[in-house]
C-alpha cells in the first residue's frame, strides 16, 4: 500500500480533505496551529490527487515495503526540486528555516515534523502494516 508524508490543514482535528478525494486512512502526528504533520494511505491515484490539494504538502509518496525491509526506500533519494520549492514556499510562509539542495527525503521528513514537535522522530516512531 502506497503512503505518503505531508502536511495538511485541519478542521476540527481532522484533515481538511473533501470526501471526493478519499484516501485508506491517516496517522496524525502532531498540530502546529491549523496544520497537521500525517502520513497518509491509500491508492497511488489517491494520494496523487491529495498531493494535487492546495492545502497539503506532500513530503515524499512511498511504495509499500519489500520483504525484511525496514524504510521505505524512496527516503533514501534526494528531494526533487519542485518537491522541494513546495515545501520551501510553505515553510517560508510560515518563517521556518528552509530545506537546502541535496538533501534526502528521510532528512526533509525529519526536518518537518520536528518543526510539530522537536522531540519526535516520526521515522522511529511509525510502523505501518499491510497485512
Amino acid at each position: 500500500m502506497p503512503h505518503l508524508f505531508a502536511i495538511c490543514d485541519m478542521v476540527g482535528g481532522l484533515p481538511n480533505i473533501p470526501a471526493s478525494t478519499p484516501v485508506k486512512g491517516w496517522a496524525h502526528f502532531d498540530s502546529l496551529g491549523q496544520y497537521g504533520a500525517y502520513l497518509f494511505s491509500g491508492t497511488a491515484a489517491q494520494l496523487a490527487a491529495l498531493n494535487a490539494l492546495p492545502n497539503v504538502v506532500g513530503l515524499v509518496a512511498m511504495t509499500g515495503k519489500a520483504d525484511n525491509e525496514k524504510e521505505w526506500l524512496e527516503l533514501d533519494m534526494i528531494i526533487a526540486a519542485g518537491v522541494r520549492t513546495k515545501i520551501n514556499n510553505w515553510l517560508t510562509a510560515r518563517a521556518r528555516p528552509t530545506i537546502p539542495a541535496g538533501q534526502t527525503y528521510k532528512q526533509v521528513v525529519r526536518a518537518i515534523f520536528q518543526h510539530f514537535n522537536s522531540r519526535f522522530d516520526p521515522l522511529e516512531a511509525v510502523f505501518v502494516t499491510d497485512k
